[in-house]
C-alpha cells in the first residue's frame, strides 16, 4: 500500500514537473521568475475593444477629467458615446448606460478624496484620452505594462556594486541598513 502511494506521488510529480517545463502555456520557472514570453506581454498590453470596455473606459476618463478640472461637458460626452454605441448595437445600450454610470461614479468616488491625484503624468494621459473621446474615438487606451520590478534575489552576489558592494561585505550590510532606514 505504501508502494502504491509512492508510485502515485512519483507519477504526479513527474507529470506536473514535465508540464511545468513545457512551452504549452503551463506553469514554468520562466513564468515565476519573469522570463515570460515577449508576445504574451505585447498581447497583454493590447486593450480589449468591446462595448463593455469602451463604456468603462469613456466613463472613467470622464470622471478623471472632471476631477482634474478639464473644461468639457460630461453629459454631452456620455450622450455622444451612447449614441455611437446605439448606432452599432441598439439592443445593448441599456446595459452600457449602467456600465458607463458605474465607471463614472466609481472612479469619481475613488479619486475624489485624493488631493494629489492630478499629477503631470496623469493629466497628460487624461488629456490624451479625453481629446480622443471628444473627437468620437471611443477605443480603450492601451494598457500600461508595469516595468519589471527586480526579483528577490536579483542583487544577491552579483558583485557589481549596485547593491552597495559585494554580498556579505560590510559595505553591503551598511547599504542594506540604509535601505531599511536604520
Amino acid at each position: 500500500m505504501v508502494r502504491n502511494r509512492l508510485a502515485i506521488v512519483a507519477l504526479a510529480t513527474a507529470t506536473f514537473g514535465a508540464a511545468g517545463c513545457s512551452g504549452g502555456g503551463g506553469l514554468s520557472t520562466g513564468s515565476l521568475f519573469g522570463g515570460g514570453d515577449a508576445e504574451a506581454a505585447k498581447a497583454a498590453a493590447q486593450p480589449v475593444n468591446d462595448p463593455t470596455a469602451r463604456a468603462f473606459g469613456v466613463g472613467s476618463t470622464a470622471a478623471r477629467a472632471v476631477k482634474c478640472g478639464y473644461n468639457f461637458d460630461p453629459v454631452r460626452l456620455r450622450t455622444n458615446y451612447l449614441s455611437a454605441e446605439a448606432a452599432s448595437n441598439p439592443a445593448g445600450t441599456g446595459n452600457l448606460e449602467k456600465i458607463y454610470d458605474t465607471a463614472f461614479g466609481g472612479v469619481q468616488k475613488a479619486v475624489g478624496a485624493e488631493p494629489n491625484y492630478c499629477s503631470a503624468t496623469r493629466t497628460a494621459d487624461i488629456k490624451e484620452q479625453l481629446n480622443k473621446h471628444l473627437a468620437g474615438d471611443y477605443t480603450p487606451a492601451p494598457r500600461k505594462v508595469a516595468a519589471a520590478e527586480p526579483g528577490l534575489f536579483d542583487a544577491v552576489g552579483d558583485g557589481n556594486g549596485s547593491d552597495g558592494g559585494k554580498f556579505g561585505t560590510s559595505d553591503w550590510w551598511d547599504a542594506q541598513e540604509h535601505k531599511a532606514g536604520r
